[in-house]
């Protein structure tokens, strides 16, 4: 996972072909197989093989600057919960590194579609509701390790001492995807245990985008758990004491052991 976290990017142009019916099932796969982080909350995954279905909905001025057209989209549902957005954040840029093993492109899509319309596309189980998109298809070019990224200097990040043996971990969730690149996390570390933190850095962005930052909060926090779990360790994701940090919101711990 640590190499797809290194070669994914946003990913906005896409051959106009659709996947391959191998690789079309083998996302199917991953989606049914694909572990969230707060199992309780109902949710759904799903898989838009046509495309155009969701171009129909880019209209209006905001869609000149947010569409991505690409031949195949996920779309996310769920109950409305505390935690709700974390978890899709966290179950779909699992899916999204997965993908990028098998060198399919993908961009996170923070459009909105109006319910009712999202509706004439997906059936929506009762009580839940349409959260957001994914793009995904063949990249116009290869994926490829990315040499460097627009990031925050550690020093703004991190809380606290760490050992050297993080230091890829630390990077893998610093390397991960946010809002126009807003990265609100923060990170409090104490020997193994790591507390994560939302850092609305402004109020411009606290306001526009409180519902995209609490999804960066899990796709950061997938970032952390899979190149953790890569390099041998047991992860355990809680809610866990913490000290308050400023006036960042806790969101939840990851406790780092050696398998």
């Amino acid at each position: 996972m640590i190499q797809a976290i290194n070669s994914r990017k946003s990913i906005r142009n896409y051959k106009d072909a659709s996947l391959s019916p191998e690789d079309l099932q083998k996302i199917k796969n991953i989606i049914k197989n694909a572990t969230p982080l707060f199992s309780h909350i109902p949710m759904e995954s799903f898989l838009i093989e046509d495309g155009e279905k969701i171009h129909a909905t880019f209209k209006g001025l905001m869609a000149k600057y947010t569409k991505v057209e690409s031949p195949h989209y996920l779309a996310f549902t769920s109950e409305i919960a505390e935690g709700h957005l974390e978890n899709i954040g966290f179950i779909g840029e699992d899916i999204v590194l997965k993908l990028t093993q098998l060198g399919i492109g993908t961009c996170w899509l923070g459009s909105a579609i109006k319910q009712e319309l999202f509706k004439t596309i997906v059936k929506v189980q009762d009580k839940q509701s349409y959260i957001i998109l994914i793009a995904l298809g063949y990249p116009t070019e290869q994926l490829k390790l990315v040499e460097s990224r627009k990031r925050l200097d550690k020093s703004k990040v991190i809380n606290g001492t760490y050992e050297n043996q993080y230091e890829p971990i630390i990077q893998a969730f610093i390397d991960a995807p946010s809002a126009v690149n807003s990265q609100p996390w923060k990170l409090s570390i104490n020997n193994n245990k790591f507390d994560l933190y939302l850092e609305n850095r402004n109020m411009l962005t606290k306001k526009m985008l409180k519902d995209m930052n609490r999804i960066d909060m899990g796709i950061g926090l997938n970032h952390l758990y899979n190149s953790a779990i890569e390099l041998g360790y047991n992860v355990e994701l809680k809610q866990a004491p913490h000290n308050e940090l400023g006036n960042s919101l806790y969101i939840i711990s990851a406790i780092l052991n050696k398998g």
